[in-house]
């Protein structure tokens, strides 16, 4: 998408904005959950957010995470309940938009439709690479693949700025967090990531040198 449209997406996303009833979330708290009757479309504002389902055994399965500016809830186009759970990983502030709203923005702005409807294939092709991660690859390669997806180039080395748990790593991909553990103690002896003092995961060496 061109800086253009993405400018274009941000306003139009701050016109709806203002159409809606701003709701803070704490750390933790859930926005809404699996199978909710919807309550309007959601526009992230500030803070960060997580996607998910509870899998088998009580296990979380992480979809995707979310940061400003992002719509989310547009499924609710449908009539259907929620597809997913929502929670907060830091605290958050959202605008809640009626479904109308957002009907009437599809209908009236042909740039913010196509957004929409590229933003939902968008996630559905993420859900696609992840159920095949899940039914092919091992748990290191889907533990390999989280840390690459989540780090960014720092000179010689890759930082991920956000610390992960053993526990959230686990829950993304599929896995039990003694497993992830195993997997980031091997990674560590042989001297592929480390911690640095601001407790950030640093990557050293390529993961895909690890397998």
């Amino acid at each position: 998408m061109s800086d253009t449209r993405n400018q274009m997406t941000h306003d139009v996303l701050a016109r709806m904005a203002g159409h809606g009833d701003i709701r803070h979330f704490e750390k933790g708290e859930i926005l809404f959950e699996e199978h909710d009757a919807p309550d309007g479309v959601y526009i992230l504002l500030e803070g960060e957010l997580k996607v998910y389902v509870d899998g088998r055994q009580g296990r979380e399965v992480v979809y995707a995470t979310l940061k400003p500016i992002e719509l989310f809830g547009e499924m609710l186009l449908d009539g259907g309940a929620r597809s997913a759970s929502v929670k907060a990983l830091t605290r958050a502030r959202c605008a809640v938009v009626p479904a109308d709203a957002l009907r009437a923005l599809v209908r009236s702005e042909p740039d913010f439709a196509e957004h929409t409807i590229l933003g939902l294939i968008a996630r559905l092709r993420t859900l696609s690479q992840s159920t095949r991660r899940l039914a092919t690859h091992q748990v290191r390669e889907r533990v390999f693949a989280l840390l690459d997806d989540a780090a960014v180039d720092e000179g010689n080395v890759r930082a991920i700025a956000r610390p992960l748990t053993q526990q959230e790593i686990a829950n993304r991909v599929g896995a039990s967090r003694e497993m992830v553990n195993h997997v980031l103690r091997d990674l560590r002896t042989a001297g592929h990531i480390m911690r640095d003092d601001g407790d950030r995961l640093l990557i050293l060496k390529p993961l895909r040198a690890a397998r």
